[in-house]
């Protein structure tokens, strides 16, 4: 977070707000949307593998559950914009998980945040403006190459 300008972070915090109001709906949202331009990706996911229509991932109980999931690590990522050991400590962990338990490859998280960009700039419309789009860039670039690093080292170790 430390590539980030104060100016970058409070545009996150500003969007972000909007978006963590109904965490559920906008991570079912990301969710769908990943699983509707990405299909692929829903092997990873062995009780959605099974589900195949819109209607049913609309009701999954599952795909809600995982998008408040991404919701609230982005979250804690977000509330520690300014506490760089934190945010380190949670995306570590969050590699080792995606490593381990989920067998998720990293690249599948610069998907996540292409899906991410793509609903902020259909739902926000003109006030996702270009200096708004450019700090969540930073942010998720950030994110996403203390990550590659991150599985590069326990990758290794293992």
């Amino acid at each position: 977070m430390t590539d980030l300008t104060e100016a970058d972070k409070g545009h996150v915090r500003i969007i972000w707000k909007q978006l963590f109001a109904d965490p559920e709906g906008n991570g079912r949202a990301v969710v769908l949307r990943l699983f509707t331009d990405y299909p692929e990706t829903k092997k990873y996911f062995k009780t959605f593998k099974n589900i195949s229509t819109e209607e049913e991932m609309q009701k999954s109980a599952q795909i809600k559950r995982h998008g408040k999931s991404v919701m609230n690590r982005l979250n804690d990522l977000i509330e520690n914009l300014d506490n760089w050991d934190a945010a380190c400590d949670i995306m570590t962990h969050l590699a080792e998980r995606h490593i381990h338990v989920h067998k998720v490859g990293v690249q599948n998280f610069r998907i996540i945040f292409n899906v991410i960009l793509t609903i902020m700039a259909e739902t926000l419309g003109d006030g996702f403006t270009p200096e708004i789009r450019e700090a969540w860039q930073k942010l998720f670039n950030i994110i996403y190459n203390y990550l590659e690093n991150s599985y590069k080292t326990i990758e290794a170790a293992s």
